[in-house]
């Protein structure tokens, strides 16, 4: 060790002081009583956090006491998830790495009601593919520090770390600094020097140290509860944006670019696809997220029968919901109308119904290369909607050549609890052969053909 690490390692033995550069925002909206314990602004090191606040710093071990009733019960496998997201790499024997970093914190207090140890998590944890991987700051409570302001709203934060009167809670984001500390120590696995700072809003003196956590209780409700997230809709046509000219990130990127484009390009939905929370769409249509689910859950089926192209996705795609709008016979025709309403009784543009429809696409997949018809076509259209239509009238859904409505919809027990897997089992169950849904029809029998056809079509899919 150097003459220089010798020095660096006495001083830190010698004093416990922190001293963290801040920023102190003003809140005008804060109760009075509160006004002068304002809030500041930090980065805090993940390493550190996680001494001071199970607590380290006034005895030679964590102290697991130290996490206070604030605190829910960690889920384990989002604790593992953010690591490997801020990896962006699978963690490998993730029990075992969770074992060897958490086990002197958490073991301890394994017996409390709602804890878990060891974890039940999954071998190996996948990451989401991310270009920035970051996240939002957390918040913190400390009881035992002082602010000593500078000029222009700037100012340190000290405290003792060796002080026993100090005390670390976290209000918000305990998953986010559990993930992250286990990060940087798979990270400093290979890079003993790796460090990462977490942004920190931190409050002073809310609650007393030994009393009852209310300011902080009241806070942790008013973010995670009171404060509602954006519809995931209202995102979705920002990830073309956020990867500018990259590639797509595997098939959840690749569904968002599907969904934006049958929303504003191509197909029957174009202007039709809710965003909820904005004027954007029509009522009763389904939304852009659950459209966006449905697709990505067909995409691998897609690049199976060698539909890999964006265009060709979405084209395909746009076949199939023009199709089936058709062959309902329901198919409301959008040109010339300003402001579309569907008719009350028409749900065949519903979210369960368009999601059951983009569940088939293995069977029309199945039936356009069983009549070696071309992919994407008129012809293709064309048979498609003749199928389509002899599907629905065979599951017993056409009168007079027409869905039927709403009401009629519900009594069959295609709503609630439940229904759309009754629905996709019903189309299911008529797409081979000339089997007919009745009303006498039981639901087991639905079920059992429903997985017949299905194992056919994958089977045969997989043999071309």
């Amino acid at each position: 060790m150097s003459k220089k690490e010798i020095k660096k390692d006495k001083q830190k033995d010698q004093s416990g002081f922190q001293k963290i550069s801040i920023i102190v925002p003003r809140n005008p909206f804060a109760p009075l009583n509160l006004q002068l314990k304002h809030p500041c602004l930090c980065a805090l090191d993940v390493e550190k956090l996680m001494e001071w606040w199970p607590g380290k710093p006034h005895s030679p071990n964590r102290d697991p006491t130290k996490i206070k009733t604030i605190q829910r019960s960690l889920d384990w496998k989002r604790v593992t998830h953010i690591a490997a997201y801020l990896l962006q790499e699978e963690i490998i024997n993730a029990p075992q790495k969770l074992d060897k970093y958490f086990s002197s914190i958490y073991q301890p207090v394994k017996n409390d009601p709602g804890r878990e140890w060891p974890p039940k998590v999954n071998k190996i944890v996948s990451f989401q593919p991310s270009e920035f991987p970051t996240f939002s700051n957390i918040l913190v409570h400390i009881n035992g520090a002082r602010i000593e302001e500078e000029a222009d709203q700037s100012a340190k934060l000290i405290f003792d770390e060796n002080d026993k009167d100090l005390v670390f809670s976290v209000i918000d984001g305990q998953h986010r600094i559990n993930g992250a500390y286990l990060a940087i120590c798979i990270r400093k696995e290979n890079d003993p020097e790796a460090k990462w700072e977490i942004p920190a809003e931190i409050f002073l003196d809310l609650d007393p140290a030994n009393g009852p956590a209310k300011h902080q209780a009241q806070i942790f409700i008013d973010v995670n509860f009171n404060q509602k997230k954006v519809d995931r809709s209202l995102v979705a046509d920002l990830y073309p944006t956020a990867r500018a000219y990259r590639e797509t990130f595997g098939n959840k990127e690749r569904a968002q670019d599907i969904g934006r484009r049958l929303m504003l390009e191509t197909g029957p939905l174009v202007g039709m696809i809710q965003i909820p929370g904005i004027r954007y769409g029509v009522k009763d249509v389904i939304t852009l997220s659950t459209l966006n689910g449905a697709i990505e859950s067909v995409l691998d089926d897609m690049a199976k029968a060698d539909i890999t192209n964006l265009e060709t996705q979405t084209e395909f795609l746009a076949q199939c919901l023009t199709a089936w709008l058709e062959a309902s016979g329901r198919f409301e025709n959008k040109k010339g109308r300003k402001n579309l309403e569907l008719d009350s009784q028409n749900v065949v543009y519903q979210g369960r119904i368009l999601v059951s429809l983009i569940a088939l696409t293995p069977a029309m997949i199945w039936k356009l290369k069983k009549d070696k018809t071309k992919i994407v076509s008129e012809k293709a259209q064309t048979d498609l909607t003749k199928w389509l239509n002899d599907i629905a009238k065979r599951a017993n859904m056409l009168e007079a050549n027409i869905f039927i409505d709403k009401k009629k919809f519900k009594d069959r027990g295609y709503l609630g609890s439940g229904g759309i897997g009754r629905f996709r089992d019903s189309l299911w169950a008529v797409i081979v052969g000339n089997n007919k849904i009745t009303d006498k029809t039981k639901p087991e029998q639905i079920a059992k053909l429903a997985k017949d056809n299905r194992d056919l079509v994958w089977s045969e899919l997989n043999k071309s």
